[in-house]
């Protein structure tokens, strides 16, 4: 499990335990950004990554903000570049998932079924979705983005973002037997 900046230890007290590098800048030190957008990323990570993993892909995004902070820091949305390296590090992650599970049932090995209800069923059908209707859907409904926010998060076009989000809404309203409405 990856762990914080502060490896095995308490996180220091703001100002003090980070070096002046990485508390100056815009005023905002690592510390004050890592407590601000951890919660989000984790949410943000089990949307999208596999059972189990999202505290470690969404501290693993916030190890590749930590390395990079003299220029994150600077840039004018520090947010959405940490939150577009977790949901890359999510895809990658759910990729390999599913490389494990089609190697497992090339075994042979028996299966077992997940029972899964709530939003737990919700998010299991949307990792289901192409990757970047997972993301768009992810971003769009975990953090309340607009759709020019999410467009600029993922460096991708507004209008991109509203094929994507209405595709997914789509299938996921056809997966879960409600009836699904044309949007134009």
């Amino acid at each position: 499990m990856t762990k914080a900046p502060w490896v095995g230890a308490r996180p220091p007290k703001p100002g003090g335990g980070l070096s002046s590098a990485f508390t100056s800048g815009r005023g905002r030190s690592f510390e004050d950004f890592y407590r601000a957008e951890l919660p989000g990323l984790v949410v943000l990570a089990r949307a999208l990554a596999p059972p189990g993993l999202a505290e470690d892909v969404a501290q693993e995004a916030m190890m590749v903000a930590y390395r990079r902070w003299l220029t994150i820091r600077e840039l004018a949305h520090p947010e959405a570049y940490v939150r577009r390296a977790c949901t890359n590090l999510a895809v990658s992650q759910f990729r390999r998932h599913l490389s494990e599970a089609r190697a497992f049932r090339r075994s042979g090995a028996p299966q077992t079924v997940e029972k899964l209800g709530g939003p737990d069923e919700f998010w299991h059908l949307v990792r289901t979705l192409p990757r970047r209707q997972r993301q768009v859907v992810a971003l769009h409904y975990v953090f309340d983005l607009s759709v020019a926010d999410v467009a600029r998060t993922l460096e991708i076009s507004e209008g991109s973002v509203k094929v994507h989000l209405s595709r997914a809404r789509q299938t996921l309203a056809r997966s879960m037997g409600l009836a699904v409405e044309v949007e134009s």
